[in-house]
């Protein structure tokens, strides 16, 4: 006698059991069923959660698009400011990327540019530069020492050492242990910096060669 698998949606023989693939092809029918009835039910919650999906996708693509257009439009001012051979025209192009685009990583290397150009207010600028939230710490670490050493020119040494506290990259160490040595109001002091300075890796040949004579003066 064949035995044959009973027909989908027929009684079952009463005692006989349904087999694995059975069970779970209802299993999936009543999780079908289950989502069928819960998005009836909340319908105008699906509706409203893939409204505001969308919005967040256009919304997304639209401040992108709006960020590089920012980025491209600064790049093309500072770059234009750059090429300007005129200092004043020069300094007001400086200007007008630190103002329009201040939020923008130009505008921090428009402070660093009008330190040079402005230097009346060069503080101010390097300061900016020190603070601006999206410099390079390359750009913060040159700021920092150029700071620093117009803090030694006006013998205000105490405010340069605050500067000079701060680590920078093994590029600007020689320039910060030579400015710490004249900072400092203590020969022994002094001439540990000028050692240190001497023995960083040199970035500024003539630098190398201030520090050397230094130095040697020291010895004589």
């Amino acid at each position: 006698m064949n035995d044959k698998a009973p027909v989908k949606g027929s009684v079952m023989p009463e005692g006989s059991a349904p087999s694995q693939g059975e069970m779970d092809e209802l299993k999936r029918d009543m999780r079908s069923a289950q989502w069928t009835h819960w998005a009836q039910n909340n319908q105008k919650q699906i509706i409203v959660a893939v409204i505001a999906l969308i919005v967040m996708l256009i919304a997304g693509g639209l401040w992108q698009q709006h960020n590089q257009s920012q980025r491209a439009a600064a790049a093309t001012l500072y770059q234009q400011a750059v090429n300007e051979q005129d200092a004043g025209k020069q300094q007001a192009l400086m200007q007008s990327v630190v103002t329009q685009f201040a939020s923008s990583s130009y505008s921090a290397l428009a402070q660093m540019q009008m330190a040079r150009l402005d230097p009346a207010h060069a503080e101010a600028h390097l300061q900016a530069l020190i603070d601006h939230p999206k410099a390079m710490k390359e750009w913060v670490w040159q700021a920092r020492l150029d700071l620093a050493e117009m803090k030694i020119g006006q013998g205000d040494k105490t405010a340069a050492n605050a500067l000079l506290e701060h680590m920078v990259g093994d590029q600007y160490q020689q320039l910060r242990h030579y400015l710490m040595a004249m900072a400092s109001s203590d020969a022994e002091e002094k001439e540990k910096h000028l050692q240190k300075a001497l023995d960083a890796v040199s970035q500024d040949n003539a630098l190398k060669t201030k520090i050397e004579t230094l130095m040697s003066q020291k010895t004589s």
